[in-house]
């Protein structure tokens, strides 16, 4: 769990740093209508909140009891949000390096 949820973490900055070059450059358009409202208001707003789920994510890894075993609910919520992200982050790159 543990793991799963660090992978998490360090796929967020990565989504966050093709997304934020991504839609400077024009490459893409941001699919999320709220991180798509905060990169339109304010760029390093978009960042500031990328940055800082990560870092929730981390504080959670400090907090997490390695011995007591992960619900199942937690563990599914994690799973989906890794897959999630890997495909993400993903396509972002096939996208990027398309059109580069």
């Amino acid at each position: 769990m543990r793991l799963l949820l660090f992978y998490i973490a360090l796929l967020n900055l990565l989504d966050a740093a093709l997304t934020m070059y991504g839609l400077d450059s024009n490459y893409i358009t941001e699919s999320n209508p709220l991180m798509n409202y905060l990169y339109l208001t304010r760029p390093w707003l978009f960042l500031l909140i990328k940055v800082q789920l990560s870092v929730l994510l981390l504080i959670l890894l400090y907090y997490l009891n390695p011995k007591k075993k992960a619900s199942r609910i937690l563990l599914s919520v994690a799973g989906v949000a890794a897959v999630s992200y890997t495909f993400t982050c993903v396509l972002h790159g096939y996208w990027i390096v398309e059109v580069i």
